[in-house]
């Protein structure tokens, strides 16, 4: 269903354009369509029809829509920051705190980087613990660092938009019990994402990316030495964002 919405935004801006050239369209509604806040909202659509399984990124979609809504809104009825926007925003960022779901239980390993002969890194926050292998993150207007001790991973998903996340994976484990590989996928727009995983992963990076990138920064002889019975696909896609992912040396 994403592909589809995505490829209908397509069409329909193409037979803009079009119109556009025909001369059928005021040149205030050309601005209005053909900014950067209008991709904003159409990247929050996109977001909203993803039917994958194991996605839910409802708060990803609905927050690049009010994004992209506000300040095209600040644009055309020259309301300023301090009236109006500052004030919408908080109350949206309120109401996320509101309707967040609060029964997670946490959990923190002190004694994390022994065995790699570094000192505990007391940056790093606790992570929740989950079962079944499925885990699911979206981090907006956020910054965020954690190390995840999950066992049995299978499915991960991760959103970071317009943040920051730093995810420590050296300490997670995988399922063994999939038939291919495990998949993690990373979505990051006007975000970045940093992986640390464990030497012996298997990482293919599948990679779809628009004005950004990610790149494997692991040195060549811990590539070459991976663990194949540990496979992991990497999905990415980067709409101006990306990461990386790295491991301890």
């Amino acid at each position: 269903m994403k592909k589809i919405v995505s490829g209908i935004i397509i069409v329909l801006v193409g037979i803009f354009l079009i119109a556009n050239n025909l001369g059928y369209i005021p040149a205030c509604v050309y601005d209005m369509v053909i900014s950067w806040q209008a991709l904003l909202i159409a990247m929050g659509i996109t977001l909203l029809f993803d039917r994958e399984p194991y996605h839910n990124h409802y708060i990803s979609g609905f927050g690049l829509i009010f994004i992209g809504g506000i300040f095209l809104l600040g644009d055309y009825f020259d309301l300023s920051m301090k009236g109006f926007i500052l004030p919408v925003v908080l109350i949206f960022l309120g109401c996320l705190f509101i309707i967040r779901p609060k029964n997670r239980r946490w959990h923190y390993h002190k004694n994390y980087f022994s065995a790699h002969g570094h000192f505990a890194d007391q940056s790093f926050k606790e992570t929740p613990i989950e079962k079944g292998g499925v885990v699911k993150r979206d981090y907006v207007f956020t910054g965020a660092k954690e190390k995840w001790t999950y066992g049995a991973l299978r499915n991960v998903e991760i959103t970071a938009v317009f943040s920051g996340v730093e995810l420590d994976f050296t300490q997670a484990e995988l399922a063994t019990d999939v038939k291919v590989a495990v998949r993690i996928k990373v979505e990051a727009v006007f975000g970045g994402v940093t992986l640390y995983v464990p030497e012996d992963w298997n990482i293919i990076i599948q990679k779809e990316c628009v004005f950004g990138g990610f790149v494997d920064s692991r040195p060549a002889q811990v590539v070459a030495a991976a663990n194949n019975d540990k496979l992991v696909i990497l999905e990415v896609e980067a709409v101006f964002g990306g990461g990386e992912i790295k491991c301890y040396e």
